[in-house]
């Protein structure tokens, strides 16, 4: 008889956000500039709609909404990627809210966003599943959420396509 291991996710977690503070991130992520418009572009963000960006990182995608006229929230774990975002946005005169916050734990209630993004930061989530309820659960019944890397699981019933999540709960 064999005994399968279940992963200790906090631990998985505590070492990828040590990995994210530990070089210069944001070096990297402006290689990604064109993904973040692309999303907001797929998201079709409207002027004054309430947008939450999910691992926002150092803000690509929250400063495309943002650039949008969209009221934007982008949360991540790594407050030293927040704090390079709020510079960008200080830099850009855009307001954004920058929060610390955990892609399986969204600290906002239900219904709260009329869109729900994430460029990359959700697929590093390690309970992915949960990390996709958290995404759909705060997003308007009606909403719009934009994953490019797709729906974290295949067989997950909240979503309709990599770049056309319509945000749905199913019935009580």
């Amino acid at each position: 008889m064999t005994t399968t291991q279940t992963p200790d996710l906090m631990a998985i977690k505590g070492r990828q956000q040590k990995a994210w503070s530990a070089g210069d991130y944001g070096k990297v992520g402006v290689t990604l500039l064109m993904m973040a418009e692309l999303v907001a572009e797929a998201a079709d963000l409207h002027p004054g709609e309430r947008v939450l960006d999910v691992a926002c990182g150092n803000g690509n995608t929250v400063l495309a909404a943002a650039r949008r006229f969209c009221e934007v929230v982008g949360i991540d774990y790594v407050p030293m990627l927040l704090d390079e975002g709020r510079q960008r946005a200080r830099a850009e005169g855009l307001p954004v809210d920058f929060q610390e916050g955990d892609a399986e734990a969204v600290s906002f209630p239900d219904a709260s966003f009329d869109v729900v993004l994430s460029t990359i930061g959700v697929i590093f989530a390690p309970d992915q599943e949960k990390a996709a309820g958290e995404l759909m659960r705060v997003c308007k019944p009606g909403g719009r959420s934009r994953w490019p890397t797709g729906c974290p699981t295949a067989t997950s019933e909240t979503c309709s396509g990599p770049w056309a999540n319509t945000c749905r709960r199913p019935l009580a």
